[in-house]
């Protein structure tokens, strides 16, 4: 090991886990000792990707209690994170994304006084309802953490106009990229693998309609968003215009009011939630992906994937730029014509405005560099050199 003291890496979501996985390996294969802490957020889903990630948590909090509230999570993680710090008195803590575990972690790490990493630092709406909570805990997170791993230009902006030190701002990509690609690799690698998952998925590869994907978990979605997305997927699958399959979040406010509105259709498929390969599968199979979901906005482009998003308002508005995705109205008239109206367009190329799929790979030179473990900063610098054409950071 470079060094005895280790890294903690704090996740506790399905999206974290995919994210932080790519990080936590580029780390270890570094000689870095990483102490993996699963807060338990996600205590259905986050398991599975652990373990389609090869990764087993060095420690698991276990904190979520059904019906729990984010101030309930909250309160969990920063009761049983602090003794673990402590008992394992890291260099370095680091946090994915937006999460409550997210968001726990920098403040444990604050109060610990250890220095806190952010992955996918700068991701903005400047509307704190949307998405809600998730974009306060991004505000609270920038100010506590020491590095932040900003995945596009846009981001790095928004984070120095925020009055972030530029020398702490680091642009990597987007490590759901990283984990996208690697998916989709083992996929083309391993064809029984891949033989596997289409056995799970027949009505996918039987019919001579389009496949639309959707999926839809939002807390701000549910209720009367939620119901006229429903009733537009309905309007879809009795025109028998398409096939649609529809993993279903465990959520009963999500899933119980998708049932009672969808179940028995033809052409609509509710299956249960799916792991990231059978979602890469799905992705690559389906015509249009109809979505709530920050990280599916990511990763559709880089395999092709047209996708229309089902919010008011999205901070990842470089896949819009791109041409690959656009805002669709939360009512059932405006889901219909979008996705009538994007079924007749070409087939798209994959685009990458989220990164290349290094990203791991320059987050974990970054910080060895920031412990001053490595002098070779060189592809880290090119990158954002690259990247960085045409635009100008200023606060």
């Amino acid at each position: 090991m470079r060094a005895s003291t280790p890294l903690l890496a704090v996740c506790g979501t399905r999206p974290e886990v995919i994210k932080m996985a790519p990080v936590v390996k580029a780390l270890r294969r570094r000689g870095h000792r990483v102490i993996l802490v699963f807060t338990g957020q996600h205590p259905d889903l986050a398991p599975q990707m652990l373990a389609e990630a090869g990764l087993t948590p060095d420690v698991d909090l276990a904190v979520h209690q059904p019906g729990n509230s984010p101030a309930q999570l909250l309160a969990g993680i920063l009761t049983h994170l602090p003794p673990v710090i402590a008992a394992w008195r890291p260099m370095m803590i680091l946090v994915q994304g937006d999460t409550v575990s997210a968001m726990a972690g920098a403040l444990a790490g604050n109060y610990a006084r250890v220095p806190v990493a952010h992955i996918e630092a700068g991701l903005r709406t400047h509307d704190r309802d949307e998405p809600f909570p998730e974009e306060m805990h991004r505000c609270v997170i920038a100010p506590l953490a020491t590095l932040h791993f900003a995945p596009t230009p846009r981001a790095a902006m928004a984070l120095e106009r925020e009055g972030i030190d530029p020398a702490n701002i680091h642009m990597a990509g987007n490590t759901a990229i990283d984990a996208v690609l690697a998916t989709a690799d083992l996929l083309d690698a391993d064809p029984e693998f891949a033989h596997s998952v289409e056995q799970r998925l027949p009505f996918a590869l039987d019919s001579d309609r389009p496949l639309l994907l959707a999926t839809v978990h939002r807390r701000e979605n549910i209720g009367a968003r939620l119901s006229s997305i429903a009733a537009g997927i309905a309007r879809l699958a009795g025109f028998c215009e398409m096939e649609v399959v529809l993993p279903l979040h465990p959520n009963p406010a999500v899933h119980g009011l998708l049932r009672a509105r969808l179940a028995g259709l033809d052409g609509v498929h509710l299956i249960p939630p799916v792991d990231h390969a059978t979602m890469v599968w799905l992705m690559r199979r389906a015509k249009l992906l109809l979505t709530d979901s920050g990280g599916l906005q990511e990763e559709a482009p880089a395999l092709g994937l047209r996708t229309l998003i089902l919010r008011t308002v999205t901070e990842r508005p470089e896949v819009i730029a791109a041409g690959a995705a656009e805002l669709v109205g939360l009512t059932a008239n405006a889901i219909v014509t979008a996705v009538r109206a994007n079924l007749r367009k070409p087939s798209l190329r994959p685009l990458f405005p989220f990164g290349d799929g290094q990203a791991a790979a320059r987050i974990a030179g970054c910080i060895d560099q920031w412990l001053g473990m490595d002098t070779d900063w060189s592809g880290h610098r090119e990158y954002v050199r690259s990247r960085l054409t045409g635009h100008t950071i200023t606060p």
